[in-house]
């Protein structure tokens, strides 16, 4: 997100803080509004030090570290450039990345409690199954009424955010992809270590649905994925799929065991597979896809 972006709203405390961290943060706003991003981490990473649950030192880490169009400018991006006919997200909430669909999309949203606001419908062709993604994908009358017969083009996984949830979310979709279809992963791209746990004890959350990446680089490596660094937390991109492959569902249990205590840090990152935040993420995304259908 530019600099210029920032706004009191953006920034405002939540809480009367203390002189210090109070302080802090002040101090890392106004270097932000400066376009001094160096000098805003530093604050906000101490104000964080003395406490870790700071929504504001969160959010403005974000604005100082992660430049940039963010998922949902990409989310966008993809139904722009894939036109998928059928599209799936997993976690709906509000609805907000469900209306990215184009008229043309068949879309179907997954969450046991979406909040749809009345005022803003969907589209024509979308439609919201209120149910977990793994009752959906267990039943397959579900898969049947909610049109998933056909192959998936573009799904978007965004709900659970522990491993075993992703895990799971990622083998029932990978079997309804199409050959050159592409899964977008939400928040696999952690603020701090501190973010990226199973268990949440901060505001700012991304769970450690980001273990998938260096699952699928160690056992799955016909599959192509990148992450973009986009704000907030990162989206990664995986095609050349194989609706057909076993692999992780044979071994899930292994799998759940060896990657329960992995923790985030520099070794973690490495296995994101970062790439820019820029055109060429999709040039790289789209040349894969070609090759997939052309398999």
């Amino acid at each position: 997100m530019p600099h210029d972006t920032v706004t009191d709203d953006a920034l405002a405390l939540t809480q009367p803080w203390p002189l210090p961290l109070r302080r802090l943060l002040l101090e890392g706003r106004e270097a932000l509004r400066q376009g001094r991003a160096d000098i805003a981490c530093r604050r906000y990473e101490a104000a964080l030090r003395i406490e870790p649950n700071i929504p504001e030192a969160h959010v403005g880490l974000v604005l100082a570290r992660r430049p940039g169009p963010d998922y949902r400018t990409w989310l966008k991006t993809l139904h722009d450039t894939l036109r998928p006919t059928v599209y799936l997200e997993i976690g709906v909430e509000t609805g907000r990345t469900l209306r990215l669909a184009g008229p043309g999309t068949t879309a179907i949203g997954i969450d046991p409690a979406p909040c749809i606001p009345a005022d803003t419908p969907l589209p024509a062709r979308a439609r919201v199954v209120a149910m977990t993604s793994q009752a959906f994908f267990a039943d397959a009358a579900a898969t049947a009424t909610a049109g998933l017969p056909g192959a998936i083009d573009l799904a978007f996984i965004d709900g659970d955010h522990r491993f075993p949830a992703v895990l799971h979310d990622f083998i029932a979709v990978e079997e309804h992809m199409a050959p050159d279809g592409v899964i977008a992963l939400h928040d696999t791209w952690p603020l701090t270590p501190g973010t990226a746990d199973a268990t949440r004890r901060t505001g700012f959350y991304t769970g450690d649905g980001w273990k998938l990446l260096p699952c699928l680089r160690a056992l799955r490596p016909d599959l192509r994925l990148l992450t973009i660094p986009a704000p907030p937390t990162g989206l990664t991109l995986v095609t050349r799929l194989d609706p057909t492959s076993t692999v992780l569902r044979d071994r899930l249990d292994s799998i759940l065991a060896a990657y329960a205590s992995l923790p985030y840090g520099p070794t973690g990152e490495r296995a994101l597979a970062l790439s820019g935040n820029d055109a060429a993420a999709l040039d790289q995304v789209m040349a894969w896809r070609a090759m997939a259908a052309a398999k």
